[in-house]
């Protein structure tokens, strides 16, 4: 029996059967079609236009011989032109019957109406033309049976065509339908075949798994006691059937490893449970004796960590004096430059404190001179007016005389308005002379006094300057004997701080030594209650992994072996 490598083999085979059968069947179904479509092709293609012909044929047959006899009984062209037109169509028809084939009656059918036509035009046609009625008439009687005949002729061969076209399509029909029950069989053969091939391909993938998932189902629950299972299969199915065996198998001698060795385990557990009391009890002693020793020795080292602790605060502090004097001492001398720097610049802000006092001295001076001017302009701005007063006064009284003169007088009229006229003017020039010389005396008097004032505020800034500088010397002087105290307490600091480091290394090496032997105590005091430990711990666990042993065993008796 054929075996599958591979599930994937197993279906592909399936699936392969399945398409060459539906593959079979699309070939039936094309070649059954293809011959009916043959059929069919030869029917339009061929027989009905051969039937179509032989019918027009024997129409135009009978067309013609209506339109011969036409002629001859009436003689009219139009007859004549039928005839024509007859036969060009028969001609037409005729030629359609050589294109497509037919048979050698056919052909001496057509050979014999070619005849007929020509001597109708040669004996009936070309007579009546020549007068001989009679004789055409008799000549188109002599051939009336030919004609009748090649018409009958036409009309059977139409026939027989039309019976070979319904004997094609009984036998299509015939064909269809025996083809529609072979194919319908055949379909349900290629449906049957499939389910046997799918029926066969799930049944050989289904089956061994549900004996493989049978046998898991008893691995979960413990049992291990059935055979292993037997296959012939070589593909994915057989490949898992034995690795269940293989599992179950290893599973099997895995469990029994597992208690031997638990069962080794327990008899051990207990006897280094004995074994670490017996040490643990040991240890207890030696961390007792070391823990003493170790009291007196952490004391020692305690009391020179705490003093080495003090001496470098100590010595940190002194440090930090240290530094704060040098950064006093730096920042003492910024102060004292900055403060002789002061006292310079309050020394050039008191000169030119001086000078602005002059300054300002004189521009009060000045501007009381100023003050002085513009009164006395007020005064000759005040004479001016009265003379305009006046010498309007007069050309009024000159107005008054031109007026009583006359005629004489208008000349002195004349000026006497000018000089009126000039005196009104004058008037108004001083009037507004006035307001400017009042203005500038308000603003020469408000100038003055600000004048006044600034200069008292300039004498009180330049005595307060004064007193500044005064004060930056007697700054400077003190600043000075600062820097010179500074610096030596700094000196002072700086040599308290080498001899503090000195006394602080003595003393951390003293420490040092003290907590060494601190440290070697209390390790060999922590050794021995670690191992203590570690015995009680090792005690305990072995109680433990004898717990659990026993465990091991109770889970792995759950297996039927």
């Amino acid at each position: 029996m054929f075996t599958f490598k591979s599930i994937r083999g197993k279906l592909l085979t399936g699936f392969s059967i399945v398409v060459v059968l539906i593959i079979l069947l699309g070939i039936f179904i094309f070649s059954t079609l293809h011959a009916n479509n043959e059929a069919t092709r030869n029917i339009l293609e061929k027989e009905l236009p051969l039937l179509i012909a032989d019918e027009q044929l024997s129409l135009d047959m009978a067309n013609r011989i209506s339109s011969s006899r036409g002629f001859i009984l009436t003689g009219e062209a139009s007859y004549k032109d039928l005839f024509d037109t007859y036969t060009e169509d028969s001609e037409e028809h005729q030629a359609t019957i050589k294109k497509i084939g037919t048979s050698d009656e056919t052909m001496d059918l057509m050979r014999r109406t070619v005849e007929w036509r020509e001597y109708v035009l040669e004996n009936v046609f070309a007579e009546h033309a020549r007068g001989n009625k009679e004789l055409a008439e008799r000549n188109l009687l002599a051939v009336n049976d030919d004609a009748r005949e090649l018409m009958t002729s036409y009309e059977e061969a139409a026939q027989n065509r039309e019976m070979i076209i319904i004997d094609i399509e009984k036998n299509l029909l015939s064909s269809g339908n025996n083809t529609l029950i072979l194919v319908t069989s055949i379909i349900l053969l290629v449906i049957l075949l499939s389910l046997a091939v799918a029926l066969f391909t799930a049944n050989s993938i289904s089956k061994p798994l549900h004996t493989v998932m049978k046998r898991m189902k008893l691995i979960a629950t413990g049992d291990l006691s059935s055979p292993p299972l037997e296959t012939k299969l070589q593909d994915e199915i057989g490949q898992l059937i034995e690795s269940t065996n293989e599992m179950s198998s290893n599973t099997h001698n895995l469990l029994d490893e597992i208690h031997i060795v638990a069962q080794t385990v327990s008899s051990q557990s207990e006897e280094l449970t004995q074994s670490a009391g017996e040490i643990k009890a040991g240890t207890a002693q030696i961390a007792t004796t070391m823990e003493d020793l170790a009291y007196g020795t952490e004391s020692q080292a305690t009391n020179a960590s705490s003093l080495s602790t003090s001496m470098e605060n100590f010595v940190a502090r002194i440090m930090d004096a240290n530094e704060n004097g040098t950064y006093i001492h730096q920042s003492s001398n910024e102060v004292l430059s900055m403060t002789n720097t002061g006292s310079e610049a309050m020394n050039t802000s008191s000169k030119q404190m001086k000078v602005i006092d002059q300054i300002v001295h004189d521009a009060v001076v000045n501007v009381e001179g100023l003050d002085k001017h513009t009164q006395n302009i007020s005064q000759l701005v005040a004479v001016i007016q009265n003379i305009a007063a006046q010498t309007n006064l007069l050309a009024l009284n000159a107005a008054i005389e031109a007026a009583r003169a006359g005629e004489h007088g208008k000349g002195f009229a004349v000026v006497a308005d000018e000089v009126r006229t000039l005196a009104e003017q004058s008037s108004e020039s001083v009037t507004n002379i006035t307001e400017i010389v009042n203005k500038i005396q308000s603003e020469s008097s408000s100038v003055t006094n600000s004048l006044r004032e600034g200069y008292k505020e300039v004498e009180e800034g330049t005595n307060q300057i004064e007193r500044t500088g005064e004060t930056f010397h007697k700054i400077s002087a003190s600043v000075t004997e600062m820097v010179t105290r500074i610096q030596t307490i700094s000196n002072d600091l700086q040599n308290i701080s080498e001899t503090s480091q000195e006394m602080s290394g003595s003393i951390e090496e003293i420490a040092a030594i003290t907590e060494e032997s601190a440290a070697g105590v209390e390790q060999t005091s922590a050794s021995s209650q670690q191992a203590s430990s570690a015995m009680e711990e090792i005690a305990s666990n072995s109680n433990d992994l004898a717990q659990l042993a026993e465990e091991l065993n109770n889970l792995v008796r759950k297996f039927t072996l």
